[in-house]
């Protein structure tokens, strides 16, 4: 299977780089044909079977996240021994493939897939629990001294301190004791080979510890040292047995005291088996409801089908024959993206669905620059064959840019985002690549053999706009300060609403999705969550999922739900999902997301100031923070909630919303270098009219697959996809009324210092 692989993969690397050296054009096609098929072959066998190759995220398959961090000053080893020990607890629960995986220095990432929400609490006792196991021998006079300690009359004798002890007096009863017992232990947890839960001869529980081969050799030389003592075995602190020592024991010790319950011995003993050397801590905790895992997989797949239809029609209407063509690069586009997230064994999760259906309309992006290239070709007489290889190679350089400037900021996000959004990132980048290959190769060389069988006579397209010529820079004294006006409003927003905007990743606190049978008005949730000391922000029904949203502070998550359950019995309240944020990571994630978003304009600005021009780049570089500033702004008046997920959105609105700016500036440097008699005004207004039908294309067929996200996606993805569609519509204002008014302008006060733009080449 690896070889087979490994063998289609190198045979595709062979044929692509031969399709792009060859000259003769029968060797082109049967080249670019084995290379095609080479790689379908390689991403169908890696998709089979595809229920055991694709691996589902925990907001799709349903499970819990949890962000430990050790705490004090752990050692080196401190870190790996935490991860092995954790792993071992989590194996306890039965589940398959959980994820564990160090973050930085001193944190752990534990991903449990499957873990309902009625185990969470069990897993969350599991893997914060220390379980430092010591056995300390008790004092000859333990209760009476005690109780002269307690009576004043003596002081605790050095060496020796009090802890609890709990016993049972009756069955069903216990009473809290104290016991005094030796501050050093005889002999620690370290020795401990294997625990489990055991029987007493009673029928009653207790807890078997095993010793490993040095563990059996102290063990024995202290119980043979001290016969008729008391061995205190401490856990935590707290005293769990203190037998008298009748024999020396080198092989096993019993923890009992029939006050255990055949769950709390299986749960003493897994800690017992693993003990963590260093306390941790859990800073966040994410879990889905199995059952909300399976929706978000339904309304997801709908929301891809939708976009998939949608584009399909609108593709086939307007360009017809090429408009198929542009399909069949489509299917393969996403058959190669899911083959790469198989084989290279990348999760998907909801985002990524998300990355997908985005895919899917930015996928005929290129091909709809291609065809419209080779319509100004044949429109001016050029023959098919010519115009279609005239077509490509003009469009390559657009194509090219604006994929590269797509990919800088999803790979921001691959190492600054969390789980899911890495996914989405993930599946973005992917998506481009494959786009790239079935656009330039797949595309080209399936027209390459239409030509060849005499099947491509003529190419007919529909027309959007005949001859354009609109005077845009005419109405920048316009535009430019309304946007700005748009942009203070949404901002102020933004800056006076950012204390109940901000969502748990920002401000810290527990996120709660429930689920109802019967809708209780909202006032009476807030009544009695208030009235239960419990403060809930964001509180709103998702009607059509049948779900209720809401944040309250952190650590209140789980008792707000049995509130609403104890007082809404008839309701049928079920948690379905609960992100819990520490404010320490919530400040964090705060800094990550700026950070990412300043790092994904500042790599965009400095690579399409490479490309093209300085005033290129920051004309294109305000219209980018336009969009992004305008999603802010909208996002803020429509009082949504800011999480990370919304990071994602922007970032993407960032890579895509300098796609068109890059198209227009292709055609403004082309026109710069081939009409140099005109003012550059006028050059301007005809690189904008000359690709405005293309912008509208490219932006529609993303709108398309966003509007059927924004429908059917769900509430998590139409949140996010609402913040994508502003930026979307944003990016196509700006790029045609805000960037090219700045590039003239620009340009004006070049003139004015006697300089000129300079034209880079457009060569790659």
């Amino acid at each position: 299977m690896l070889f087979f692989s490994f063998a289609t993969a190198l045979f595709f690397l062979i044929t692509l780089i031969w399709y792009f050296t060859a000259v003769e054009d029968r060797i082109k096609r049967w080249v670019g044909l084995a290379s095609t098929l080479s790689i379908l072959f390689n991403a169908i066998f890696s998709l089979y079977p595809l229920e055991k190759k694709i691996r589902l995220g925990l907001d799709l398959k349903g499970g819990t996240a949890f962000l430990l961090e050790l705490q004090g000053e752990p050692t080196s080893g401190a870190l790996d021994q935490a991860i092995g020990v954790i792993r071992k607890r989590v194996d306890k629960f039965g589940l398959s493939e959980p994820i564990i995986q160090p973050v930085g220095k001193r944190r752990i990432s534990v991903q449990i897939p499957g873990l309902s929400e009625s185990e969470k609490a069990a897993a969350k006792e599991q893997l914060s629990k220390v379980a430092k196991l010591e056995f300390r021998l008790v004092h000859p006079d333990s209760d009476k001294l005690l109780a002269a300690v307690q009576s004043g009359q003596e002081k605790i004798p050095p060496g020796y301190e009090i802890l609890p002890f709990s016993q049972e007096i009756s069955k069903g009863n216990k009473t809290e004791a104290l016991i005094l017992v030796k501050k050093r232990e005889e002999m620690g947890g370290k020795y401990v080979k294997r625990a489990f839960r055991g029987f007493d001869e009673v029928g009653r529980p207790t807890v078997v510890i095993e010793f490993n081969e040095a563990g059996a050799k102290r063990f024995g030389e202290i119980t043979s040292n001290n016969i008729g003592k008391r061995l205190a075995i401490v856990l935590d602190g707290e005293v769990k047995s203190a037998p008298v020592i009748q024999t020396a024991i080198f092989k096993s010790a019993v923890i009992s005291g029939g006050n255990m319950s055949p769950k709390e011995a299986e749960d003493l003993a897994s800690v017992l088996e693993n003990p963590l050397e260093t306390p941790v801590k859990i800073l966040e905790e994410r879990g889905v409801d199995p059952s909300l895992g399976r929706d978000s997989i339904v309304s997801g797949i709908n929301a891809a089908l939708a976009a998939f239809a949608s584009v399909v029609l609108f593709m086939v209407f307007y360009y017809r024959l090429a408009g198929l063509v542009s399909i069949i690069a489509l299917l393969v586009n996403l058959l190669l993206l899911l083959g790469l997230l198989a084989q290279f064994h990348f999760t998907l999760t909801l985002p990524g669905i998300a990355g997908i259906i985005l895919t899917i309309g930015m996928a005929v992006d290129a091909n709809v620059l291609i065809y419209e290239r080779i319509r100004d070709e044949l429109e001016v007489g050029v023959p098919v064959r010519q115009a279609i290889f005239i077509g490509f190679n003009k469009a390559f350089s657009a194509i090219f840019d604006s994929n590269v400037s797509l990919i800088i900021p999803s790979v921001i996000l691959m190492e600054l985002g969390s789980g899911p959004l890495q996914g989405f990132a993930v599946t973005l980048v992917l998506g481009i690549v494959a786009n790239l290959f079935a656009a330039l190769v797949l595309s080209r060389n399936v027209f390459e053999w239409l030509l060849s069988w005499g099947m491509l006579k003529k190419l007919s397209m529909m027309k959007f706009l005949h001859k354009p010529n609109f005077d845009f820079i005419k109405f920048s004294w316009l535009t430019v300060p309304a946007a700005a006006i748009l942009l203070i409003v949404g901002m102020s927003t933004f800056f006076l609403r950012s204390g109940e905007l901000l969502g748990v990743d920002f401000a810290g606190g527990d996120a709660l999705t429930v689920a109802y049978k019967e809708m209780i008005p909202v006032a009476s949730v807030r009544q009695v969550l208030e009235e239960a000391k419990i403060h809930p922000s964001l509180l709103q029904y998702a009607k059509e999922s049948k779900q209720l949203i809401y944040q309250v502070r952190y650590g209140e998550g789980e008792k707000s739900v049995g509130v609403l359950k104890e007082k809404f019995p008839h309701a049928g309240f079920s948690l379905s999902r609960m992100d819990s944020v520490g404010p320490v990571v919530g400040e964090e994630l705060k800094n990550r997301a700026a950070l990412a978003l300043s790092l994904g304009l500042l790599a965009i600005l400095l690579y399409v100031s490479f490309r093209y021009e300085w005033s290129f780049a920051l004309a294109a570089g305000i219209g980018q923070l336009h969009d992004v500033l305008l999603a802010i702004g909208l996002m803020a008046i429509f009082g949504k909630e800011f999480d990370m997920y919304l990071i994602g959105a922007f970032l993407t609105i960032l890579g895509y919303s300098i796609n068109e700016k890059i198209v227009i500036s292709d055609r403004i440097r082309e026109t710069l270098k081939y009409k140099s008699s005109l003012t550059f005004k006028e050059i301007i207004n005809e690189g904008i009219n000359k690709t405005l039908a293309r912008t509208i294309m490219t932006g529609g067929t993303v709108v398309l697959a966003t509007v059927s996200m924004l429908l059917l996606g769900g509430p998590v993805i139409s949140v996010f996809s609402l913040a994508i569609l502003i930026g979307v519509l944003g990016g196509m204002f700006s790029s045609h009324f805000i960037s090219p008014a700045l590039l003239y302008w620009f340009h004006r006060l070049t003139e004015k210092r006697g300089k000129k733009i300079p034209i880079q080449s457009q060569a790659v």
